[in-house]
């Protein structure tokens, strides 16, 4: 994934002061910065040091045991994609030097000179009325505690419990080998990649909310979803009605 040069030209940024304040939103928030290459690997990152100054930038790696990032650094070329609310923001990484720290290795690039701001298309997201179904089955098989709850589901993404003590899909990372359950019947191979995890608002459990985006869905998954949806929106416009 590079830089889309023939993008209109409403989507690129190039003033600097812009494209700093845009960086330094997402180092603020922390917000995940998820990093690709030519070896066809990603690995999530967030920003920790924004020197406009001397235009650097520098992203911590964290656990990176597959040496991802060494491979995108001699890879040449690095995209990097981020999310501030409904905003995908995309940019190259150039002259980055990877530099090992006390705490884990740490991207070091230049400041970006052209930055790409797009408005997210909104998919139509239900909440499922089931307590069981829909769900996500995670690979190695339906034990305990290896099915998470769907809490809302669009075609472009879903939102999944994570109970307290359970390990969160990584960040950034496409998670593969998923079975999308809509109900006892119906299941989806699916694979996507969780963009961002919270804290549920007035959950004392301790249970947190992983926004995810499907990647790849195939045709026949894309239409039942869309039933899916399109038939969870009819019930609910019609409990609605009969209230």
């Amino acid at each position: 994934m590079s830089a889309p040069e023939a993008a209109p030209e409403e989507f690129r940024v190039a003033a600097p002061a812009e494209i700093t304040a845009y960086l330094s939103q997402l180092q603020r928030e922390t917000a995940t910065v998820l990093l690709s290459g030519p070896p066809s690997q990603s690995l999530a990152s967030r920003i920790t040091t924004l020197d406009a100054a001397v235009g650097m930038l520098a992203l911590e790696i964290g656990a990176d045991p597959e040496g991802i990032s060494q491979a995108l650094v001699a890879g040449g070329e690095i995209t990097a994609v981020a999310y501030l609310g409904a905003v995908k923001l995309q940019f190259e990484l150039d002259e980055a030097v990877l530099v090992s720290g006390a705490h884990g290795a740490v991207l070091r690039a230049a400041l970006p000179t052209r930055l790409y701001r797009f408005q997210r298309r909104q998919a139509f997201r239900v909440q499922p009325a089931g307590s069981v179904y829909p769900r996500v089955v995670l690979p190695g098989g339906d034990a305990p505690g290896r099915a998470l709850r769907v809490l809302d589901l669009s075609i472009g993404g879903l939102a999944l419990a994570v109970p307290p003590g359970e390990p969160p899909l990584p960040l950034g990372h496409t998670a593969t080998g998923l079975v999308l359950e809509l109900d006892r019947l119906t299941g989806l191979r699916v694979a996507v990649v969780p963009h961002h995890a919270s804290a549920i608002a007035g959950d004392a459990s301790g249970t947190q909310q992983m926004g995810c985006a499907f990647v790849d869905l195939d045709a026949a998954a894309t239409r039942a979803l869309q039933v899916y949806v399109d038939q969870t929106q009819k019930r609910r416009r019609l409990l609605k009605l009969d209230a």
